[in-house]
């Protein structure tokens, strides 16, 4: 038995990081905004086979890319210091103390206020994929009108920067 012990205890243990394998993305960080979580991944190095001027024999080559231009950034607010620190309060809020059980540090109050935000949050977040989707298929008035009735403005001037643009 003791010399089981010793047999294990000098045995290497498992590796202290896992490694990434050749051809898949290694992640750096993540970081969470609220827009919501934001991960920065390494990739691998490519090898490019042949040279760049020359095609392969039997190869097609691919359509031209287009370029369209980015949306106007006047259309879109942008937030300040203030609106951005209360965002992250409320996300903090929210993964804290929306669904927690009666033993974690959440007043009464907080809980209160974190289900709130969560239903708020689910609300706009199915009101924009409603809007993304009328975007989608091309109706625009209809995805404005949504946003509208939705009561969300950002929302609505967001679609109709979109339809200018296309």
């Amino acid at each position: 038995m003791i010399a089981l012990l010793f047999a294990l205890a000098a045995a290497p243990g498992p590796p202290a990081a896992p490694v990434a394998q050749e051809g898949q993305a290694a992640l750096q960080s993540c970081e969470m905004t609220p827009g919501g979580w934001i991960c920065h991944y390494k990739m691998p190095p490519v090898t490019l086979v042949g040279t760049p001027d020359t095609t392969p024999p039997g190869a097609v080559s691919p359509p031209p890319i287009t370029v369209t231009p980015p949306m106007p950034t006047s259309a879109v607010a942008p937030i300040s210091e203030a609106d951005r620190i209360e965002a992250a309060r409320q996300a903090r809020l929210i993964a804290r103390c929306a669904d927690a059980d009666w033993k974690s540090l959440c007043l009464p109050g907080q809980r209160r206020e974190a289900r709130a935000l969560k239903e708020a949050a689910l609300v706009k977040a199915a009101l924009r994929t409603r809007v993304t989707g009328l975007l989608g298929e091309n109706r625009c008035d209809e995805a404005v009108k949504a946003a509208l009735d939705g009561g969300d403005l950002d929302l609505a001037r967001e679609a109709r920067a979109f339809c200018r643009t296309n």
